[in-house]
């Protein structure tokens, strides 16, 4: 089986919070890539970057085994973020954008899951909508609508939308936060944002971080785990590698409960390895290590629809 990812490459300046700065190759390409990777699929990146980007870059992802659409360098820079983690929070700004993806790039590609995750500006609409419109049976489209969500101010510092109105009715499943979820839901969060966004969008799997906790709903249950607090450095990637592990394994395993733990123990795996950017991608047996035992221990509630 393969999944194919939509999402520029990126360079992540990552400042920890003990102040120390270090640079990594970041965003889903990265991190949805080498997750997918580790659960054996063949995966397949629909990216661009620059010529600017250190080839040492695209040798890593080749040596993990992902493969890409098309290696050649655009004329723009790579997408650059400066990321600055504090205790509760992060300030994220954007220095360079390369090219967004053209819907040609992604015709005619035969896929079984399909993993949108842009960044910033790089899938446009007429993409998300050619394939939840055109996919064969038994084909998944995730979506990690955070690049949508995201505008940037003159200085280029990045925030979150307060509301906006874009197709991403009859995606498969969708991964948000809380900022994104009220960004979609005109300020809802929790179980009242999950319903709208299953009910009003038609997606069948809505999953949610609320702070130090991952949502699933799916039709009229809801299932939630208590993630442990980790003393972490860093942030970055968590919500891809959590997105990818869900989507990866619902292809597997076809079961939404098995997925979620899934997600979650991926989550805890990556918090306990401690790293910065990249590393923190955790093992295939922690994964499931962490997802067995929550499997055993989630919480589950039957709501109204």
């Amino acid at each position: 089986m393969n999944v194919a990812i939509l999402s520029n490459i990126v360079i992540d300046e990552i400042v920890s919070r003990d102040l120390n700065s270090s640079q990594s190759l970041g965003g889903p390409a990265a991190y949805c890539g080498v997750t997918a990777r580790k659960f054996g699929f063949d995966t397949t990146l629909f990216t661009h970057f620059g010529n600017d980007l250190d080839l040492q870059y695209i040798e890593y992802l080749k040596n993990q085994g992902v493969s890409f659409n098309n290696l050649q360098p655009s004329t723009l820079p790579t997408t650059r973020f400066v990321l600055k983690n504090f205790e509760t929070d992060r300030e994220l700004t954007l220095q360079s954008k390369c090219i967004p993806i053209d819907i040609e790039e992604i015709k005619n590609v035969k896929a079984n899951c399909w993993l949108i995750s842009p960044v910033f500006d790089e899938v446009p609409l007429d993409i998300l909508q050619y394939l939840v419109t055109s996919r064969k049976e038994k084909q998944f489209v995730m979506l990690d609508p955070q690049g949508y969500t995201r505008t940037v101010d003159s200085e280029g510092r990045v925030s979150i939308r307060k509301k906006m109105n874009i197709p991403i009715h009859n995606v498969d499943g969708i991964k948000l936060d809380s900022q994104e979820i009220s960004c979609f839901t005109n300020g809802l969060q929790g179980m009242e944002g999950m319903k709208k966004i299953r009910c009003v969008y038609g997606i069948k799997y809505v999953l949610y971080t609320q702070d130090k906790v991952i949502h699933l709903l799916e039709e009229g249950k809801h299932y939630w785990i208590n993630i442990p607090k980790h003393e972490s450095p860093d942030s970055t990637g968590l919500g891809d590698i959590i997105a990818s592990s869900f989507a990866c394994t619902m292809l597997k395993e076809k079961d939404s409960v098995w997925a979620f733990c899934f997600a979650a123990g991926a989550l805890t795996a990556a918090l306990q390895t401690k790293e910065i950017g990249i590393k923190k991608i955790p093992s295939k047996s922690a994964i499931e290590q962490d997802a067995t035992y929550y499997y055993n221990t989630m919480n589950f509630e039957i709501i109204e629809r």
